[in-house]
């Protein structure tokens, strides 16, 4: 048996039968006396009773071999289709017939003897011949799956008419036999001389029925064996149970899969084992095996030795006639794996907020075959709507699009590729689909579907259109503006310096000769004018900065600061101040624009001081993007909230007549770091002094003008 012990092979029917017609035949030719004929009357009887009665043994036989072919198992089903056949035509008219199943021994029969057996026989061929047919029916189905209960049930009633129809033969044909057997018994002539003819030609009948039924049972072991092999060795886990559910026979793979003994699963009912919220699942399904059903893609968790949960789906079916259950289990613990991360997988994909659309590439114009919601709440159309089309729809006839050139090129080259296209939703409406897709090839590489994945950009291409629509009025606005400050500072130069000019030669000619007021409102306009000169020099300078185009060079730093000390030397003196540096290093950049850049932030350092000597040092530290110098003093300090407005044009944080200045210089910094795309900013303590720190990037070929004023 499966768990190791053996199965018994027991004599079949006609086995025994013959058995006791031999003893029968052997006691009957002690005392009788048979003629040449009676010896071959009693041979043909034997032959005869010998085939009807393998008929049950053949029809066994055959159901084993078609259960065992469906399970895989290789068997010579249709030469035991073929001598059923043969044996009835032979039984029914006669002829040359096969005596042994496994052998090509054959031997000469007449025709059946009545009109009811003949009829009889017909009966058999046909019912023969319809369960051979409904084995053919079964076999051709898919092995992983159980007949239906229908097929089986046929079945199952061919076979118990087909035994019937077999052993009303053999009766018939024993009680035709036996009165052959008494007819010859009338016949006394000559018994001393054919007892013992008799008594030769049987015994030597019994020698080699006994050694044809000796081979019989030899090859029937091995049959068994065979089956036995098979299921020790197969990986599903085969069992038979009770009908109350016990196990009662289990093969190997029971123990390799969930790690039970053999003895510890063996007289225990199957619900013990089987996870507590399935159990109600699995008594139910028993009670409908119990009523005749079968069990075919039943699924429950069963728990292993050391407590794992596994996945195991079931066939089964019952045979009530023998009180038994026969059922097979696979385990399928790595296909539920994949369905939860499929399904994980889908819930994922439907969560997203990209529409999410996939194309059979191998079918002809790559149809959708699969849509998430995200995609139905962007475009409007459910996904009956798509699936079995090409996503093209969307756009309609607005076909001449950059975006749609290089999404083809991309489906044709069987790579990836990312566009931006207008699409048109279901009611109309125009959307900007931020489109990415990319190919997915099957194992051996071929390209089998393309993913698409749609974002929503309408409202990004609305705020690009808008800051580009702004971009282009405040880039018109500056070049404006920079036109007109640098027109009219050259326009108001002219004529400034005619007032300034003629106010101080007043100033010079009529000093003293007035009166007090005169002089005083005299003073005023020349300081007005002066002070107006530097505004407007400082504006011309602040416009150029914004509108030149400078290509940058390699520019020594201790040079250009050299150059700045000399241009404030006058300053440098006049404070008392010391001005010292780290070494400074060579940088891509402008050397007007650094000097400038130098020179107002020293120039600064060098006004806003208090009573100390000025104490000024300009520092430069590695970045990996560039550099970032720092101009540290110990003047009078920024506030902290005038921090974020000392950058501002005109802003100044000291009347006049405290500092002198017009409010641009620290502007001008701003700007000419932002065109080299650095940043600027202070650090400050009240009454201290301040720290500028300034970046200079050093990827940057040329600066152009800014437009951000």
């Amino acid at each position: 048996m499966m768990n190791g012990s053996k199965i018994p092979f027991p004599l079949t029917i006609g086995q025994r039968l013959l058995a006791m017609v031999v003893i029968f035949m052997l006691a009957l030719g002690a005392i009788l006396i048979f003629t040449h004929t009676a010896v071959k009357t009693l041979d043909f009887d034997v032959v005869v009773l010998d085939v009807a009665g393998r008929q049950r043994m053949m029809i066994q036989r055959h159901l084993n071999e078609m259960m065992l072919a469906y399970h895989g198992i290789q068997t010579d089903l249709q030469r035991t289709q073929r001598v059923l056949l043969h044996s009835v035509d032979a039984l029914q008219n006669g002829g040359d017939v096969i005596v042994n199943l496994y052998t090509d021994e054959r031997h000469l029969i007449p025709a059946a003897p009545t009109a009811r057996i003949r009829e009889l026989l017909e009966q058999q061929r046909v019912l023969l011949e319809q369960f051979f047919a409904r084995t053919k029916a079964l076999l051709v189905q898919d092995p992983d799956h159980f007949p239906s209960s229908e097929s089986f049930a046929l079945l199952n009633q061919l076979q118990h008419e087909l035994q019937r129809n077999a052993d009303t033969v053999f009766k018939l044909f024993s009680v035709h036999s036996r009165q052959n057997i008494a007819n010859l018994l009338r016949s006394e002539p000559a018994i001393g001389f054919l007892v013992i003819i008799l008594s030769v030609i049987l015994a030597r009948q019994v020698v080699s029925t006994s050694r044809r039924l000796e081979r019989e049972i030899e090859q029937r072991k091995k049959a068994e064996d065979e089956r036995n092999r098979f299921f020790a060795l197969s990986p599903d886990l085969f069992c038979i149970a009770g009908l109350d559910g016990r196990f009662t026979v289990l093969n190997p793979a029971w123990e390799h899969d969930l790690g039970y003994s053999l003895t510890e699963l063996q007289g225990h009912a199957i619900t013990a084992f089987v996870h507590l919220e399935d159990r109600a699942a699995l008594t139910a399904e028993l009670d409908r095996l119990k009523q005749g059903s079968h069990t075919v893609q039943f699924e429950n968790r069963f728990l292993g030795k050391d407590g794992s949960v596994n996945w195991l789906l079931w066939k089964a079916t019952a045979s009530p006639e023998d009180h038994v259950l026969y059922a097979t289990a696979r385990n399928i613990n790595e296909r539920k794996s994949y369905e939860e991360e499929l399904a994980l997988r889908d819930r994922s994909i439907n969560s997203a907020t990209n529409g999410i659309v996939i194309a059979d590439a191998r079918q002809p114009d790559m149809p959708t075959v699969y849509c998430n919601a995200a995609f139905e709440k962007i475009t409007g159309y459910a996904p009956e709507e798509v699936l079995g089309k090409n996503c093209r729809f969307l756009y309609r006839t607005d076909r001449e699009q950059p975006g749609l050139d290089i999404i083809r090129q991309a489906v044709r080259q069987g790579t990836e590729a990312r566009a931006e296209i207008r699409n048109y939703r279901k009611d109309g409406s125009l959307f900007w689909n931020g489109l990415y897709i990319a190919p997915v090839n099957d194992q051996q590489g071929r390209l089998t579907h393309f993913i698409g994945i749609q974002t929503d950009i309408t409202q990004q291409k609305q705020q690009e259109a808008e800051l580009a629509h702004k971009t282009r009025e405040l880039a018109q606005s500056n070049a404006e503006l920079q036109q007109f400050a640098y027109v009219a500072s050259h326009d108001l130069q002219e004529p400034l310096r005619m007032v300034a000019s003629y106010t101080q030669l007043l100033g010079k000619r009529y000093q003293g000769k007035l009166d007090k007021d005169a002089d005083e409102f005299i003073g005023y306009a020349v300081d007005g004018a002066t002070r107006m000169q530097r505004l407007i020099r400082d504006l011309l300078e602040y416009s150029r900065v914004g509108s030149e185009n400078k290509s940058l060079e390699k520019t020594d730093s201790e040079i250009v600061f050299r150059q700045v000390l000399n241009n404030l030397s006058a300053s440098i003196r006049e404070r008392h101040a010391k001005v010292t540096h780290d070494p400074l290093p060579i940088v891509h950049a402008n050397p007007t624009h650094l000097t400038q850049l130098l020179q107002n932030l020293i120039g600064n350092a060098l006004k806003f001081q208090g009573d100390a000597p000025a104490r000024i040092h300009v520092g430069a530290k590695a970045l990996p993007e560039g550099w970032e110098f720092s101009v540290r003093d110990n003047g009078v300090g920024i506030p902290d909230d005038q921090l974020d407005r000392i950058f501002s044009i005109f802003q100044r944080l000291h009347g006049p007549s405290d500092y002198p200045g017009t409010g641009v210089g620290l502007a001008i910094c701003k700007r000419i770091v932002e065109k080299y795309g650095g940043t600027i900013r202070v650090e400050s303590t009240l009454g201290k002094g301040s720290i500028f720190y300034f970046t200079l990037t050093t990827h940057r070929e040329t600066v152009g003008p800014a437009i951000n004023g």
